[in-house]
């Protein structure tokens, strides 16, 4: 018989808490053990339910979220944590201190129980190389006119915080290189689809065969310096 996931939630908001159980609730493999609305209940807590996994928010009273993921770690280092919060610049803080994974609030349900499950099986983790995105390629099929590739590339600058590498096009499509600082690629994905004129965006994006424009990014973009993700970009 499988093992539930037993998660325990800490945020000092109990509205946050309650919407947290209750969807997560649905999942049937997924079992909430308890609730905490500060770090020093999570401790005790930790002690006496031994989660699998915790939400861990990071803006709490006194002790953040952060400085609980460390101790946490120093003393119950197979647990994984996943930081829960409204904001990505804490990220760098948080793989510091030992989180294996990191989430934004408005994520959807079906998202954040994917990723319970992908860090309890240990398959993405943000200590594990490949995580983090430093580099990657944006494919956008066409039809793409000029003047939306232009906005669209303004908006990604703006809300990635990214730097454009370089761009190549043709009539057969668009590659666009960014570099980016340190950053998980859930963040990335819910970044990219959190522009207005983006339809969806997937990872792991695969060229199709053929030897035509897209079969050919890979060589033509100039060598890289990390490993690159290729994520598939529909814009509307």
């Amino acid at each position: 018989m499988k093992k539930d996931i037993r998660v325990l939630l800490v945020d000092d908001h109990e509205i946050i808490r309650r919407g947290l159980r209750r969807v997560l609730e649905l999942e049937k493999d997924i079992r909430v053990v308890g609730d905490c609305a500060n770090a020093e209940e999570a401790f005790s807590q930790v002690e006496k339910l031994s989660p699998d996994i915790i939400l861990m928010d990071i803006k709490m009273p006194e002790t953040n979220g952060v400085a609980a993921t460390r101790r946490l770690k120093e003393k119950q280092p197979a647990c994984k944590i996943i930081m829960l919060t409204l904001y990505d610049e804490y990220i760098a803080e948080s793989i510091e201190a030992g989180a294996d994974g990191y989430l934004l609030k408005d994520t959807k349900y079906e998202e954040l129980a994917q990723a319970i499950k992908q860090v309890y099986e240990s398959k993405q983790s943000l200590q594990e190389p490949g995580s983090l995105v430093e580099e990657a390629d944006l494919v956008i099929p066409p039809p793409a006119d000029i003047a939306q590739l232009k906005s669209f590339v303004q908006q990604v600058e703006k809300t990635l915080g990214v730097s454009i590498r370089q761009t190549i096009g043709s009539q057969e499509g668009t590659a666009i290189g960014i570099i980016l600082k340190p950053t998980p690629l859930n963040i990335v994905l819910h970044d990219l689809r959190s522009i207005p004129s983006v339809e969806k965006a997937e990872d792991e994006y695969q060229l199709p065969a053929g030897g035509g424009f897209l079969d050919k990014i890979g060589a033509q973009l100039r060598p890289r310096t990390s490993p690159v993700r290729r994520i598939l970009v529909t814009l509307k």
